[in-house]
C-alpha cells in the first residue's frame, strides 16, 4: 500500500512537474518571440527616419547589432545591405512577401529561411517615400536568437524541475506513511469488532478526519452489538422451540447433509451427530428411498410409515430459499400410543358389539312376538312397544358399530364391480319416501357417474349423507343432489335446505357417537355413526370429504371418490 501511494504520489508530481516545465518554456519562448518582434519594429522605424533624410547616412551607422538592415527601391533592386560591403550583385527582392506588403502599405512580419545566411530568420518591412518613389527598408534578426535567452532560464527551470522530483518523493513517502498508519489502526479496530470487541475506541489525535472515522467505527461497533445481542436472543428462542418440539425435526441441505436436528428426531433416528448425511442416520431403505425422491423433487408429501417398533406419521417438502441454499425439512410425529389406542378401541367395538348382537336379537324378537300377542288397549302394549323400539335402535347401533370396525379392519367386501351411482341414489330415497312425503321436501337428483366399487359400501356411504339431509330438513325444505366425473373422480354433491350446523361443531360431526342435538337425534332414532360410517367409505376408496354448513340455513356435503378403485 505505501510503495504504491509513493508511486502514485510521484507519477502525479512527475505529470505535473514536466506540464509546468514544457507551459514555461513555451510561455518563455512567446514572450522572448514577441519582444524579438518588438525590436524589429522599433528599429525599422528609426531606419526608416534616417533613409528619409539620406540613404548614405545608414553607411555611417557603425553598429547595426544583431539586426540586418537592408534598403530596396521601389522596382526590387538592392540599394544598401548591412550584411554586404558591395550590394550590386545581390538578387532582385521585389517578389520578397515582406517587401511586397510593406508596398501595399500594409507591413507585417515573414519568417523565412534565408539563403544567403542559412539561417531562419525574421523579415519586417516598412516603405518610405521619397524623390524618387517609395523605398523600402527591411529588417531582419536571426530566429534563433529566442532561444539563446530561452536556455539561461531552460537550466534554471531544469534545477527547479529535479528538486521538485525529490520534494514530491519525500512529501509522497511522508503522506504514505501518515495514510498507512490510519489504515493500519482502521484495520485493527475492524479486525477487534469482527472479533467481537465492541468497545468505545477513543481518539488519539485531533484530526478531523481521524474523529470522524473513530465516531462512525463506534457506531457502527454499537450497531454491530445490538444486532448480535438479537440474533444470540432469537437463536435461543428457535433452539428452545425446536428442541422442545413434539414433534421430530429434521433439516437437511440439497446433498442430504443434516444441518439440524432436534432431541425426538434423535429418540427416533438414532445418536448420529449433526453434520452427517441422512443415508447414515435412518437404517430403513424403503423410508430413505421416498424421503429421497420427496426432497430431490421438491415434492410436499405427508404419509405414515413403520419405523423399526414405532408408528411414524412424517411430512417431508423441500424449502426453496433461493442462491442453491435450499432445505430439505422432515417432521416426524410418533402415533404409535394413538395407533395402539385406535386398536385398541377397534377391537372392542368389534368385541362388545359382536356379544351384544346375539342378546339384542334375542330381545327384539321375544318383544315382536309379546307385542304381537298384545292387544293395543292393554296395559302392557306401550311398554313392549317402547321395549321393541329401543331394542331395533340398540340393534342398529351394534350393526353401525360391527359396520365401522369392519371398516378400519379392511374386513368389509373388496369388490370392484361396475356401480352407476344415480341408481344408487335412487335407492337411497326409496327408504325416505314417507319422510319426503310427510314433510314436503322437493327433491331433485341431477347427472351421473359410474365408478368401481362395493354397491353395498356405496350404498352405506350415500344412504346416511341423504338421510342426515331429509331427518334434519324442515317442512317445504329441498335437497339437490348432483352428480358428476371430473378427472377421474366421481363427485356427489348433497346440498339441503334444513336446520344446519353450527361452525363450531363441524370438526366433530364425522367422530363416533358425535351429536350436535342429541334431543334432535333420539326423535329421528339416529345412532350419532352416520357420518363416520361415511368418512370410513371415503377413506377407504382413498376419496375426500369436505362439510360445510350454516345455522338455519342448511348444509352441503361434497363427496369425491376415484371411478378406478384400488381396493
Amino acid at each position: 500500500m505505501r510503495k504504491k501511494i509513493i508511486l502514485q504520489s510521484f507519477i502525479i508530481s512527475l505529470v505535473t512537474a514536466f506540464v509546468v516545465f514544457f507551459s514555461g518554456i513555451a510561455i518563455h519562448y512567446s514572450i522572448q518571440e514577441r519582444k524579438i518582434k518588438q525590436d524589429i519594429v522599433s528599429d525599422a522605424n528609426l531606419f526608416a527616419d534616417l533613409v528619409a533624410d539620406d540613404i548614405s547616412s545608414l553607411e555611417s551607422v557603425s553598429d547595426f547589432g544583431n539586426a540586418r538592415v537592408t534598403v530596396i527601391d521601389e522596382s526590387g533592386k538592392v540599394l544598401f545591405d548591412s550584411g554586404k560591403s558591395d550590394s550590386a550583385d545581390m538578387d532582385d527582392h521585389s517578389d520578397r512577401e515582406e517587401v511586397i506588403s510593406a508596398l501595399e502599405g500594409k507591413p507585417k512580419f515573414v519568417k523565412r529561411h534565408s539563403d544567403t545566411l542559412g539561417k531562419d530568420m525574421y523579415y519586417y518591412a516598412v516603405a518610405v517615400d521619397g524623390e524618387n518613389g517609395k523605398t523600402v527598408i527591411r529588417v531582419a534578426e536571426n530566429a534563433a536568437e529566442i532561444w539563446s535567452f530561452s536556455g539561461v532560464a531552460l537550466v534554471y527551470v531544469a534545477v527547479a524541475l529535479v528538486v521538485a522530483f525529490v520534494l514530491s518523493y519525500v512529501l509522497a513517502k511522508n503522506l504514505s506513511g501518515k495514510v498507512e498508519e490510519r489504515l493500519t489502526r482502521l484495520r485493527d479496530d475492524l479486525r477487534n469488532a469482527n472479533s467481537g470487541d465492541y468497545s468505545i475506541r477513543s481518539c488519539s489525535t485531533s484530526d478531523a478526519l481521524d474523529f470522524s472515522i473513530i465516531s462512525e467505527l463506534n457506531e457502527l461497533a454499537s450497531a454491530l452489538k445490538e444486532n448480535y445481542d438479537n440474533l444470540r436472543r432469537e437463536k435461543a428462542k428457535l433452539d428452545c422451540v425446536v428442541y422442545n418440539m413434539t414433534q421430530g425435526l429434521i433439516v437437511v441441505d440439497k446433498d442430504l447433509n443434516v444441518v439440524l436436528r432436534n432431541g425426538v428426531a434423535q429418540r427416533l433416528t438414532g445418536k448420529a451427530k449433526t453434520g452427517v448425511n441422512l443415508i447414515n442416520m435412518i437404517d430403513d431403505t424403503v423410508l430413505l428411498e421416498r424421503l429421497e425422491n420427496i426432497l430431490k423433487g421438491g415434492g410436499n408429501e405427508t404419509f405414515e410409515h413403520v419405523y423399526g417398533n414405532r408408528d411414524l406419521v412424517i411430512n417431508a417438502f423441500m424449502l426453496r430459499l433461493g442462491g442453491g441454499d435450499d432445505l430439505g425439512v422432515i417432521l416426524i410425529s410418533d402415533v404409535t400410543k394413538e395407533k395402539e389406542l385406535s386398536r385398541q378401541k377397534s377391537e372392542f367395538f368389534a368385541n362388545a358389539s359382536h356379544e351384544l348382537k346375539t342378546p339384542l336379537t334375542s330381545v327384539r324378537g321375544l318383544s315382536e312376538v309379546l307385542l304381537a300377542k298384545s292387544e293395543e288397549n292393554s296395559p302392557d302394549y306401550k311398554y313392549l312397544k317402547r321395549i321393541y323400539t329401543e331394542s331395533l335402535r340398540l340393534h342398529n347401533i351394534v350393526m353401525d358399530m360391527l359396520y365401522i370396525s369392519r371398516l378400519e379392519s379392511r374386513e368389509v367386501a373388496r369388490k370392484r364391480d361396475d356401480v352407476r351411482l344415480s341408481a344408487v341414489i335412487d335407492d337411497c330415497l326409496q327408504a325416505y319416501k314417507d319422510e319426503i312425503t310427510e314433510k314436503k321436501i322437493k327433491v331433485s337428483v341431477d347427472g351421473d357417474a359410474c365408478m368401481q366399487g362395493d354397491e353395498h359400501n356405496l350404498y352405506e356411504c350415500l344412504n346416511n349423507v341423504i338421510g342426515n339431509a331429509v331427518h334434519y330438513n324442515k317442512t317445504d325444505g329441498f335437497v339437490n343432489i348432483s352428480v358428476s366425473e371430473s378427472d377421474g373422480n366421481a363427485v356427489v354433491v348433497v346440498k339441503d335446505g334444513g336446520i344446519g350446523i353450527a361452525k363450531e361443531h363441524l370438526p366433530y360431526v364425522c367422530e363416533r357417537f358425535y351429536r350436535v342435538d342429541k334431543s334432535r337425534s333420539k326423535q329421528t332414532g339416529g345412532t350419532g355413526l352416520g357420518l363416520s360410517i361415511v368418512k370410513h367409505v371415503v377413506a377407504l376408496y382413498g376419496g375426500n370429504l369436505n362439510i360445510e354448513s350454516e345455522e338455519n340455513v342448511g348444509t352441503t356435503v361434497t363427496i369425491v371418490l376415484p371411478t378406478k378403485s384400488d381396493i
